[in-house]
């Protein structure tokens, strides 16, 4: 039993629910955590940073290349578009890890932009952005 006390002192401490990530109260990483969040090497070129800093200025991305308010969708929007910018091919991996998202999900979430057609607005205001 964790914490268990014994004689009146505590026997050993066990902490199974140590957290992964720090979160803050309102269930989004904190800013700690994210900063710690290791870029990939492909985000790295000179290219790269001028693409995200535009997004950064738009308030698409925070100052720490992490999404603000975005939806699913969206997030895999900016995910494609700045990686076909790049040339880079593994999207989902690359921004999973940035964004630590499964890539799956952001495939997933994907493939869910391509049958809305409130993406097109946003597919156009990125290319606006990153052009």
């Amino acid at each position: 039993m964790p914490g268990a006390q014994m004689n009146g002192y505590v026997k050993e401490q066990h902490n199974y629910f140590a957290p992964v990530q720090q979160i803050t109260n309102e269930g989004k990483p904190s800013e700690e955590s994210v900063k710690a969040t290791e870029v990939p090497t492909c985000l790295t070129t000179e290219e790269a940073e001028r693409l995200m800093k535009r997004l950064v200025g738009e308030g698409i991305l925070d100052e720490n290349w992490q999404p603000r308010e975005l939806s699913g969708s969206e997030k895999a929007l900016v995910a494609k578009a700045v990686c076909e910018r790049l040339c880079v091919n593994d999207v989902w991996k690359v921004f999973g890890k940035l964004w630590n998202e499964k890539p799956d999900t952001l495939r997933s979430y994907f493939n869910k932009a391509l049958e809305q057609k409130k993406s097109l607005d946003f597919q156009e205001k990125l290319k606006k952005i990153l052009n």
